[in-house]
Formats: structure tokens, C-alpha cells, sequence
């Protein structure tokens, strides 16, 4: 063991009459491992709900978006096939259709919300995205429920069907702005009269809001055009989105839009709340830092005669330096390692100890049917953890410069004038 470490551990454990400052020595450390142990929970729960925003949007939005400037795309097949042979990274495709629409009860109280009805291939579309899982219980939904539509039927998002007080069975009438067939240049109001064949419940609020879904045959008796506007596609990974697209707009021509870009605004503010987070709560480990800095300068005034002792004996100043460094770094060190191991262990088992505590106060600590989840998302991810003890180990070496300097510089003879 150096010189060094073996004194720095010598003074951590104090003597009898000083056990105030050795008290006060794990004050620090428990200070830097509650730091930590806040850090890891709340960066593992954010990180937790990205994970599982990010996988509700994918899930609700098919991967890539390809469209075709200012045209239609009539056959719907041609077109798929040719995206398949260009991108082989496309296991599943469908044709869509989106319209602008008024949708109103039309049975007793006729309650009017405005909204997109979005027409697709029901047998495609379960292969593209989640949304005949929506229709069901599944993964902590409340509402969902019937099947997908047929001819002359409509699937709502649970708060639009909420809004207009619509269940499945129900009859609603869509307005919407058609072409005239005679006249591709004149439009129209049309209302078509559709059945409610089921509840979607995507667990986002747009989509809870504001969709509805026919199939395309009844898209186009709604917007009097043929053919789909655009062609959504699932991918192996949803993360090549981004390569495939660039590669499909270079070779066929298309506009091509990732699941990504059509929520970039919200993954940007959840990544700024998330670093804005980290800041605030390192904070926590700096005041620990704090009580470490006055550990140290009150072990340095305890330490005078010692110090003074050491330099007469031929220890260099940067050894004294070193001292109370590596005293600091111990304890920083030490609150780091424990609020590491807490930490990941109280993440790991968060949701348990959330039960309890709102078992024990008697509320709901984690509502579902706000937050969209049945449980608390947590992911623990070793870079975060990484960054944490880092950070945490670079606050505690800053704040044991200044006392060990001030160490450093204490002129023997002072130190020893009056014993």
C-alpha cells in the first residue's frame, strides 16, 4: 500500500475524542450515495418512458410513409412490389387513405367532433401496425374493443368515440369534402352514415383523439377518389428507417417519411428534458461534494500537528497533497459505489416499492389511465450508470483540491510553533 492511501485511511478512521468529524465523514457519504441513488432512479424511469413512447409510437406508425408527389397511387400491388425489391428491409406493407372529416352521432344527443378517418387494407394493416391489438385489453388497455371495419364500418379512437358518445353498434355520420366523379375539379359535402365496429385504445393522445379508420373501400366513397394516397410499411428494424428511406427517394423517386421525423419535435423535447433532468439532480450530488469539501477542511485543521510532523520528517508537499486527495476521493469514491449498487437495486425494483408506498399512504402514485401504462417503465442502462459514476467521482476529486492544497502550503514550523 503507497505511503499515501495507507495515511489517508488512517485519518478516515479518526480517533476516539474526534469521532464528530468521523460522523460527519459519513454524513458526506451517505450525501454523495442518495445523489446517486437519485440519479439512477429518475435517469432509469425517464429513460424507461422514452423506451416505451418510442415503442407505442412505432407500433401506432407504420416505420417509413412513401408517397407519391402530387399523384395517387392506383396500383397499390405494382407499387409495394417495387418497394420490396428496392428495400428487401420492408417485410410488410399497406396502402392508406387519409381524410379530413366531421363525425357526429347520429342517434339521440348529436354530439360533432372533427377529426382524420384514415382508410386502409384491415388484412395489410395488421401486419403494418398495432392496431388490431387496440382493439383489445391488451397491454393495460381499458377501452379497446370490437374487430376491425369492414364495408360501411368505422373503427374510432376511444376519446373521439367519448366525445361524441359513440360505442360499437353505434350509427355516426362522417362529413367530408368529396370530388365529383363527373368533375374531378368540383367538390362537395358528403355525409356518409357508417356503424362503429370497434374502440381503438393506441394509448397516444392523437390517436386516441382524433383517428378513425375505415377500410378503403369505404375511404373512397368518402373522398370520391380511387387508390391511396400513400403506402406505410413495417421494416425489420424500425432504426434502418431512416437509410431506407434515402435509398427508396434516390431509386424510385418517392417522398419517404420515417416514423421519426413525423414525432422529431417530441423525441427532441423528451431528450432536452431528459439532460435538462441529469443537471438538476446532479446538484444533489454537488452539495454532497460541498460536505465533503468541509470534512476535509476540518480533518486539515485537526491534522496541523501531524502535517507539521510529516514535513519535518522529509514528506514532500505533494505528498501531503496526495493525502487528503485521496481521503476525499475514498469518500467520494465509497457514497458513489454504494449509491451505484442502491440504486440499480431500488430501480430494478421500482414498481414493488411504489405499490407499497401507495398502499401505505393510501394513493394512487401511478395512474394508467394518465400515464398510458400499466407499471412504471424502468430501463437501467450501463452508459447512464457509467455517466453517473463518473460525473459523480469528477465533483468529488474537484472538491478535494481546495483543502488539500491549503494542506499542502502549511508551513511546519507554524503548524508546530505552539506544541
Amino acid at each position: 500500500m503507497r505511503f499515501e492511501t495507507f495515511v489517508a485511511l488512517r485519518y478516515l478512521r479518526g480517533k476516539r475524542k474526534t469521532r464528530f468529524v468521523g460522523l460527519i465523514t459519513l454524513i458526506s457519504v451517505a450525501g454523495v450515495s442518495v445523489g446517486v441513488i437519485a440519479l439512477i432512479v429518475v435517469m432509469s424511469v425517464m429513460t424507461g418512458f422514452d423506451d416505451a413512447l418510442r415503442a407505442t409510437i412505432i407500433g401506432n406508425r407504420a416505420h417509413l410513409t412513401i408517397e407519391t408527389p402530387g399523384a395517387t397511387m392506383d396500383n397499390v400491388d405494382a407499387a409495394i412490389q417495387k418497394i420490396k425489391e428496392v428495400a428487401p428491409e420492408v417485410v410488410a406493407a399497406g396502402p392508406i387513405t387519409q381524410i379530413e372529416a366531421l363525425i357526429r352521432n347520429a342517434e339521440g344527443r348529436q354530439y360533432v367532433s372533427g377529426g382524420f378517418v384514415v382508410g386502409i387494407d384491415p388484412e395489410r394493416e395488421q401486419s403494418v401496425t398495432q392496431l388490431n391489438d387496440n382493439l383489445t385489453h391488451a397491454e393495460g388497455r381499458d377501452f379497446g374493443e370490437g374487430r376491425l371495419p369492414a364495408k360501411k364500418e368505422i373503427v374510432l379512437g376511444y376519446r373521439l368515440a367519448m366525445n361524441i358518445g359513440a360505442r360499437v353498434g353505434s350509427e355516426i355520420s362522417v362529413m367530408t369534402m368529396r370530388q365529383f366523379t363527373t368533375s374531378p375539379l368540383m367538390t362537395g359535402a358528403r355525409g356518409v352514415f357508417l356503424t362503429v365496429s370497434g374502440i381503438s385504445q393506441a394509448k397516444m393522445s392523437d390517436f386516441d383523439t382524433y383517428y378513425a379508420f375505415v377500410n378503403l373501400e369505404t375511404a373512397s366513397m368518402l373522398s370520391g377518389r380511387q387508390g391511396a394516397d400513400a403506402i406505410h410499411c413495417k421494416l425489420t428494424d424500425p432504426f434502418l428507417a431512416q437509410a431506407v428511406a434515402k435509398r427508396l427517394e434516390e431509386k424510385l423517386g418517392v417522398v419517404a417519411t420515417t416514423w421519426y421525423e413525423s414525432q422529431q419535435a417530441f423525441f427532441a423535447a423528451l431528450e432536452q428534458e431528459k439532460v435538462a433532468m441529469f443537471i438538476i439532480l446532479a446538484f444533489i450530488v454537488l452539495v454532497a461534494a460541498f460536505n465533503i469539501t468541509s470534512t476535509l477542511i476540518m480533518v486539515v485543521m485537526e491534522k496541523r500537528q501531524d502535517i507539521g510532523i510529516l514535513r519535518t520528517l522529509g514528506v514532500s508537499s505533494g505528498s501531503i497533497l496526495a493525502i487528503f486527495v485521496t481521503e476525499g476521493l475514498l469518500i467520494g469514491v465509497g457514497g458513489t459505489l454504494v449509491g451505484v449498487v442502491l440504486g440499480s437495486l431500488l430501480a430494478y425494483r421500482l414498481n414493488p416499492v411504489a405499490e407499497f408506498i401507495a398502499w401505505l399512504l393510501n394513493v394512487d402514485l401511478f395512474s394508467s389511465q394518465i400515464y398510458y401504462f400499466d407499471r412504471i417503465p424502468v430501463a437501467v442502462v450501463p452508459f447512464d450508470i457509467g455517466v453517473i459514476t463518473v460525473s459523480a467521482i469528477i465533483l468529488t476529486f474537484v472538491s478535494t483540491l481546495y483543502p488539500a492544497w491549503s494542506a499542502a502550503r502549511l508551513d511546519p514550523i507554524e503548524a508546530l510553533r505552539y506544541e
